[in-house]
């Protein structure tokens, strides 16, 4: 499943428990939420620590060196973009479970971290 796939099953999975027809024990929504935040942890420190990826040096001047800068910087950036997909999709889901579960505060809040992430990838933020 791509990044962009896991996203929208996300927002699938919470309209789905916001209109009620998926339900779950408010404990294995807290566990699952728990699971995400985990992931969500992980994948923040993953692009924290790749922050450079993009600024690629040491290749030399001539044609084949500009072309390896410009691909290698272009997966860098692209690493950068799925990370910030899965950490979107990641909050989506924990959205839907906390729904599922009836933990409307919750899983509102995950859903507002989600659209928030959204919103800040559009303005130019990762």
């Amino acid at each position: 499943m791509r990044p962009d796939q896991a996203r929208d099953a996300g927002s699938g999975l919470y309209d789905a428990a916001a209109a009620g027809d998926f339900r779950m024990p408010e404990q294995t929504a807290q566990r699952l939420a728990a699971a995400c935040d985990a992931l969500i942890d992980g994948l923040g420190a993953l692009r924290n620590s790749s922050a450079g990826l993009a600024h690629v040096t040491g290749f030399p001047e001539l044609p084949s060196g500009v072309a390896l800068t410009k691909g290698f910087a272009g997966k860098g950036t692209q690493f950068t973009e799925v990370v910030a997909d899965l950490r979107e999709a990641a909050l989506r889901y924990k959205a839907g479970f906390l729904a599922a579960g009836r933990l409307v505060a919750e899983a509102d809040a995950a859903n507002r971290a989600a659209l928030d992430l959204a919103a800040d990838r559009l303005d130019g933020g990762a």
